[in-house]
């Protein structure tokens, strides 16, 4: 089974591809997708929307998932938003066959993670994810790409 993590933001898309073996090991891929400065807006959706699509299927991924904005952020990138609701609605109508979109407390809860600090010290690197040993080494961006990913394998 292959499953992908997505984590926004204005400037780049976080991805991880988690491929799990027969023998319940996994291979972890990260991978960042920058966004072209010079394209408008629409073109920038655009790319992004034909890359994903094509990761997607180089890997066939079957099931997805993608971290969002958290519903009390402060102020929250408009941009940043529109990447979000356009990579779920590329999963919604791509052939991914279960998906998920999570904020942290959901994705503790599909994870077993307890939600009384302990998602946002896995989250920071302070506390290990599933054995993954260079897992500080990872940016938060990435964390929470994996993180997600390995919820939406709970689907």
């Amino acid at each position: 089974m292959t499953i992908a993590g997505i984590r926004c933001t204005p400037k780049k898309i976080y991805y991880s591809i988690i491929v799990f073996k027969e023998d319940d090991t996994f291979t972890l891929i990260n991978q960042e997708l920058i966004i072209p400065v010079s394209f408008n807006i629409p073109d920038k959706l655009k790319y992004v929307r034909k890359t994903i699509l094509d990761i997607f299927l180089e890997y066939n991924v079957i099931r997805a998932g993608i971290r969002v904005t958290e519903n009390n952020a402060q102020s929250p990138d408009r941009f940043r938003l529109m990447l979000e609701a356009i990579v779920q609605e590329l999963i919604a109508s791509s052939y991914v066959e279960a998906y998920f979109t999570g904020l942290k407390g959901s994705i503790s809860k599909r994870l077993d993670i307890p939600n009384n600090g302990t998602i946002t010290e896995v989250i920071e690197g302070r506390s290990v994810f599933n054995g993954i040993t260079d897992w500080s080494s990872f940016s938060t961006e990435h964390r929470e790409s994996i993180l997600v990913g390995f919820a939406s394998s709970t689907l």
